[in-house]
C-alpha cells in the first residue's frame, strides 16, 4: 500500500508482475485505472489494454483484475439507496431516518423518557443520546427533543402555582389566592377567588401534588364514579393524565372544586383540602355519594 501511495505522488502509473503464457518472460505491466479491467495483460511489445466495466460492475482502485466486481451491495429493510452502483463504486445503503444500524439492522432511535431530553440526535450510525433535564428545565414526554426550560411566570405577570421538574414546566396563575407571590403587587391588586384562572389554578395544584399513584388513581375514580383498574404506570404520567381529567371535568361541571375538595379529605389528603379551600368558592352540590369509594 505504501509502495502504491508512493508512486501516484510521484505521477507514476501502479503497475504489477506478470509472467508471459508464451514466452514465461517475467514483465512489468501497467494496472488498469478504477472503472476498467484488464482485457489483455501486456506483452514485451504492447502495454496492458484496459477496458470499461459494464453495467451494475465495478473497479474502485487501481487494479490488474481480468473482470470488474459485481455491484453486489442489495438495500434490506429499513434502508435507503445513497450512492448508486457505478462504474467506480459500489452500492451503498443507509438506515433510513430515524433509524440507526446495529448488528447488520437497522433499530429505530431511541425515545428520550420523560425527565430526559436529547443531547445528540440519533444519526444513521448511532442512537440517540439521553440525558436528565437539568434544573429549570423538563421534558414531560417520550421525544425526541431536547429539555425545555421552565416558563418565567414573573415575566407573565403572573404568580407560581405549580413549581416545575424535570418533568414538568412550572405552572403560573393570575389567581393570587394559589400562587406563591413572586411579584411587588399589593394584597389590594390581587384577582379575586373563584373565576376560571382559580378554578384551573386548583386543579393544577392538586395534580402535581406529592400523591401517590394509588391515591391519584382513587381521586380520579371517586370524581368519575369509577372503580375499574388500570394498568400501573409512571407518577409523572399519572399526574398529566389527572389534570387533563380534572380540566376536562371542570367544563361541565362547575362543581368540580367543591367535589376535589371533597375527595381530598376523603383520601385523607386534609392537608391539601384545608391550604386550598379559601380560594374555592363554595358549592351545594355534595360528593358524599362517592367518598365510601376511598375505603380500602
Amino acid at each position: 500500500l505504501l509502495l502504491l501511495l508512493a508512486e501516484l505522488s510521484s505521477g507514476l502509473q501502479p503497475t504489477y508482475q506478470w509472467r508471459d503464457a508464451e514466452t514465461n518472460e517475467k514483465l512489468t505491466c501497467q494496472q488498469c485505472p478504477p472503472g476498467t479491467f484488464v482485457a489483455r495483460h501486456c506483452t514485451r511489445d504492447r502495454q496492458t489494454e484496459c477496458e470499461p466495466c459494464p453495467e451494475l460492475h465495478y473497479t474502485q482502485y487501481w487494479n490488474y483484475l481480468e473482470k470488474c466486481r459485481y455491484c453486489n451491495v442489495i438495500c434490506e429493510e429499513k434502508q435507503v439507496e445513497v450512492q448508486q452502483c457505478n462504474a467506480t463504486h459500489n452500492r451503498v445503503c443507509q438506515c433510513q431516518e430515524g433509524y440507526y444500524s446495529e448488528m447488520e439492522f437497522c433499530i429505530r432511535h431511541s425515545e428520550c423518557p420523560p425527565g430526559s431530553g436529547v443531547v445528540k440526535p440519533g444519526t444513521p450510525f448511532e442512537d440517540t443520546q439521553c440525558r436528565r433535564c437539568p434544573r429549570g428545565f423538563f421534558s414531560s414526554s417520550s421525544s425526541t427533543e431536547p429539555c425545555q426550560p421552565h416558563q418565567d411566570c414573573a415575566q407573565q405577570g403572573k404568580v407560581i402555582n405549580v413549581q416545575g421538574n424535570e418533568y414538568h414546566d412550572t405552572l403560573c396563575t393570575s389567581c393570587r389566592a394559589h400562587g406563591r407571590s413572586n411579584s411587588t403587587q399589593g394584597p389590594g391588586e390581587h384577582q379575586a377567588p373563584g373565576d376560571e384562572d382559580c378554578e384551573q389554578a386548583m386543579i393544577d395544584f392538586v395534580a402535581y401534588q406529592n400523591i401517590s399513584p394509588k391515591k391519584l388513581k382513587r381521586l380520579q375514580h371517586i370524581l368519575d364514579g369509577s372503580l375499574k383498574k388500570e394498568v400501573s404506570e409512571k407518577k409523572a404520567l399519572i399526574q398529566e393524565k389527572f389534570r387533563a381529567f380534572l380540566t376536562h371535568l371542570k367544563e361541565g361541571n362547575p362543581a368540580v372544586t367543591k367535589e376535589l375538595l371533597e375527595a381530598l379529605r376523603a383520601t385523607k389528603l386534609t392537608e391539601l383540602s384545608e391550604g386550598r379551600a379559601g380560594g374555592v368558592p363554595a358549592h351545594p352540590k355534595s360528593n358524599a355519594s362517592r367518598v365510601m369509594f376511598l375505603e380500602e
